[in-house]
């Protein structure tokens, strides 16, 4: 867990680090535009093969070939909002197609049945990446370059056909990008990705339920296309502003509903309600496009005595005398308010839709866990600069976060929460 760890801190680090030129113009000309149309320009398609390479937790990476290798294809759908920042959904299908069928597969479950998960479909991933423009992020941009390389974490969720049974992940990869024309590229992508022990199935004793995650290294290679109109520009102005403004901060109150895995969700009142406090700081790249990193601090000022959802599980208001537990997330958020009208600087409601990625870290018991996520935001705006906000994010976490209340077995299953919160934003 490490490595998720020093994930999400780099990843917060170079959004507090970008400065960006545009076309050699020397001044810092990275801010929000009121353009009409915006959103719709700098789309991407791509396409293409994929090998994957599994290596669950305890087991040699010498082995990978041939029992971890397998092959499959992808597609992908992406937008820069920015020089520096892009995003893009990825769907890969795995080892399903028999062309690219390996009968030593040993380590995609079911374990140590060859063949079997091809038989039964292969497996399914579902990425979503925040891309970073590494030339852009640290040099000049430069509408014509025919070689753009991106690095990005990941999100997402795996399934595996072969034991039917899925876990969330978290990554991180680099993506090279080779321009043939206006229109056509060929790319380069590899990455590393951890995901909870459902994924590789309860036959394989030593892996982890979280903590000691499973990986695998996925590589692709194949084309992209440029979609509908650019914006060569993408979004810079040069009235001298720069990567500093638009940034908000947000303080709020905040009640959590615990839900691990096999619970019933009618006696969340009382058995997993908690109250906490969060922070967070982010920046409006766009009119439609925002990143915020947030901080829950949860279970550690209010006492639910009657509390039984979260660890320990044997004594679980040791839980709050331990300093409850601490979220950290990273959210990308789209403004649905200014994708309808993008004239928006009159709005006082607006209506934000978000994927969130974190850890969540249970400090009684020293665990941490990955978390993936989604809400809805509404802010009513009282002037210039101050806001008021409610937000309801649901993220899943896997089973090391619910320690004594759901096994390995059912990682898959995944622990669930609801996140509510009430406050105010401040813009800088």
């Amino acid at each position: 867990m490490k490595r998720i760890g020093i994930l999400g801190l780099v990843t917060v680090m170079l959004l507090a680090s970008v400065n960006v030129d545009a076309e050699g113009l020397g001044t810092d000309t990275q801010e929000v535009t009121t353009s009409g149309n915006s959103f719709w320009k700098n789309w991407f398609v791509q396409a293409g093969l994929d090998m994957s390479l599994q290596n669950p937790y305890g087991y040699n990476w010498s082995g990978v070939f041939p029992n971890g290798k397998s092959f499959g294809v992808d597609v992908a759908l992406g937008k820069w909002f920015t020089p520096v920042i892009g995003y893009r959904g990825k769907l890969n299908w795995e080892n399903g197609i028999g062309l690219f069928r390996n009968d030593h597969a040993n380590w995609l479950a079911p374990f140590n049945q060859p063949g079997v998960n091809m038989d039964k479909g292969g497996y399914w991933a579902l990425y979503a990446d925040m891309l970073w423009n590494v030339h852009n992020l640290f040099g000049t941009y430069k509408k014509d370059r025919q070689w753009n390389a991106s690095v990005y974490p990941r999100m997402g969720v795996v399934y595996n056909c072969g034991i039917k049974k899925g876990a969330a992940l978290l990554g991180v990869g680099w993506l090279n990008t080779f321009r043939l024309n206006d229109k056509w590229s060929l790319y380069l992508d590899m990455a590393y990705q951890m995901c909870g022990s459902g994924f590789v199935g309860k036959e394989v004793e030593g892996t982890g339920t979280g903590s000691n995650s499973n990986g695998y290294l996925d590589i692709n290679i194949g084309v992209q296309m440029d979609l509908g109109k650019k914006d060569d520009g993408r979004g810079l102005t040069d009235d001298g502003k720069g990567f500093w403004e638009d940034w908000f901060l947000q303080a709020a109150l905040d009640m959590n509903l615990m839900n691990p895995y096999g619970c019933n969700f009618s006696e969340v009142f009382p058995k997993g309600k908690t109250f906490g406090i969060d922070v967070a700081a982010g920046k409006q790249f766009t009119p439609e496009f925002a990143v915020r990193a947030r901080l829950n601090w949860e279970n550690g000022l209010l006492k639910n005595d009657h509390l039984e959802w979260v660890p320990p599980v044997d004594s679980p208001e040791d839980n709050y005398k331990g300093g409850g537990f601490l979220v950290l997330s990273l959210d990308a958020m789209l403004n649905l308010t200014n994708v309808v009208n993008p004239q928006y600087v009159d709005n006082k409601w607006h209506t934000q839709v978000f994927l969130r990625a974190g850890l969540i870290n249970q400090r009684k018991i020293g665990s941490a866990s990955p978390l993936l996520g989604g809400g809805l935001e509404q802010t009513y705006r009282l002037n210039d600069r101050l806001s008021l906000f409610a937000d309801m994010g649901y993220q899943v976490t896997t089973s090391e976060s619910s320690a004594g209340l759901t096994g390995m077995n059912v990682a898959a299953g995944t622990n669930g929460f609801i996140d509510i919160d009430l406050g105010v934003k401040i813009d800088l």
